[in-house]
């Protein structure tokens, strides 16, 4: 399972706080909800994008198992969306703790708060802090072997896929690497039942 360093992604805030142990934190984002038009339409642009699904007890015991044999702590906890006063307000009291002395736990909260604006994306992260990194060093990500077999509940093609496409896909995930859960087409855009009035 990938992690990204912070300061690949777009969101300016997410690395406004600087600091050379900075460089030992990875992360990666979850959307808990379910089904969601704005997450199909950002992440997957092209109408090819899957999804996938788990539960936070079988994420958090894969990534505590992978993540133990490489040196690295997991976090996981839900993003808080607040206001841009509120987020100021909060990053101001963290980073005056901080300058009484550098806690690398204190400064992941930061990677908790996002500014309302990204509130669609009901995100649920998981933070890896690698503590055998080297000094300075910033890698793109790491990677955390995973049973993938255990940890993923359920695959959803985009519901914007065309059919071959997605059919191909499910065929695939269910034939060829022998996924036996739930597996399909997401039903996010199925024409419902008409009712006609004269």
């Amino acid at each position: 399972m990938y992690f990204s360093h912070p300061s690949k992604w777009e969101d300016p805030y997410e690395t406004r706080l600087v600091h050379r142990d900075l460089d030992r934190i990875y992360a990666q984002c979850w959307c808990s909800n379910g089904v969601s038009d704005a997450m199909w339409r950002i992440y997957s642009p092209s109408h090819l994008g899957v999804r996938i699904g788990t539960s936070t007890k079988k994420l958090k015991m894969a990534l505590s198992t992978g993540g133990q044999k490489l040196g690295v702590d997991i976090r996981m906890e839900d993003v808080e969306y607040l206001s841009q006063h509120n987020l100021n307000l909060r990053v101001s009291e963290i980073k005056n703790e901080l300058k009484q002395g550098f806690n690398l736990d204190l400064a992941t909260n930061l990677l908790f708060m996002k500014r309302e604006a990204y509130e669609h994306e009901s995100e649920y992260r998981v933070i890896a802090t690698c503590r055998s990194a080297s000094d300075g060093l910033v890698n793109d990500g790491i990677r955390i072997p995973i049973d993938a077999k255990k940890v993923i509940d359920s695959i959803l093609i985009d519901p914007r896929a065309p059919a071959e496409l997605s059919n191909a896909l499910i065929y695939y995930f269910k034939q060829k690497i022998g996924f036996t859960k739930k597996c399909q087409k997401s039903v996010l855009y199925k024409t419902p039942k008409s009712y006609v009035f004269e």
